[in-house]
């Protein structure tokens, strides 16, 4: 058994780890078992549960079978994955069976309930760097953003707060007549270290005629 990263500790974002010490009987069943050490309470708890679980091939001494106390570590990490969808605040992965219509197909482009903006990367401040990232998303019968993905960035550190920005948008649900329906488009985000950066803004960037889909750009800058 795995154990269970503790729903408090998952929802503030937060890894850690524990160490727990067991005794492993001559038939590899866990007794004894103790936290050695953990980085919070709740991941102690966690690894305590799961190892009273656990069955181990018990150790030998000359062939035989015998009692073992042995330390087992655990880490509790959070996936990147598991990060986005916790700052979305809703899953991202939605299985589509339907059609996903692209944007551009649209007789109006869809705009987000609210305006988002990324922060400009705190590791890149005083760098003077610019650029931009752009990230495809789909937006679900709901309004949803799911299935967000990079499509290209001019540094890597531009990459998550363009994921979590896009993520968390809210759309009202798009429809074809009276029925819902999927919507596949691509957002730009420009990432500016100036003070005097454009606030609040979204426009349509250029589009090349090679892309099927517009793609809305939207400013961001150090705060």
């Amino acid at each position: 058994m795995v154990p269970a990263h503790p729903a408090e500790l998952l929802k503030s974002l937060t890894n850690g780890e524990a160490e727990i010490e067991c005794l492993v009987t001559a038939e590899g069943k866990v007794t004894e078992a103790r936290v050695l050490s953990a980085s919070h309470p709740r991941f102690g708890e966690a690894a305590l549960e799961a190892a009273r679980q656990w069955e181990f091939r018990p150790g030998a001494r000359g062939g035989v079978p015998v009692a073992m106390r042995v330390h087992v570590p655990f880490a509790f990490e959070i996936s990147p994955d598991q990060a986005l969808e916790i700052m979305a605040g809703h899953p991202l992965h939605e299985e589509v069976k339907e059609t996903i219509v692209p944007a551009a197909q649209l007789p109006s482009w869809p705009s987000p309930k609210k305006i988002l903006l990324p922060r400009y990367p705190a590791s890149l401040k005083g760098s003077g760097k610019y650029g931009k990232a752009v990230v495809a998303i789909v937006i679900n019968k709901e309004g949803r953003v799911i299935r967000p993905r990079i499509v290209k960035y001019t540094h890597e550190e531009f990459i998550w707060p363009a994921l979590v920005t896009a993520a968390s948008l809210q759309f009202e649900p798009i429809k074809a007549g009276k029925e819902p329906i999927y919507v596949s488009m691509e957002l730009q985000y420009d990432f500016k270290a100036d003070a005097d950066k454009p606030k609040d803004e979204v426009k349509p960037a250029a589009e090349k005629k090679s892309k099927p889909e517009k793609i809305v750009s939207v400013a961001s800058g150090a705060s």
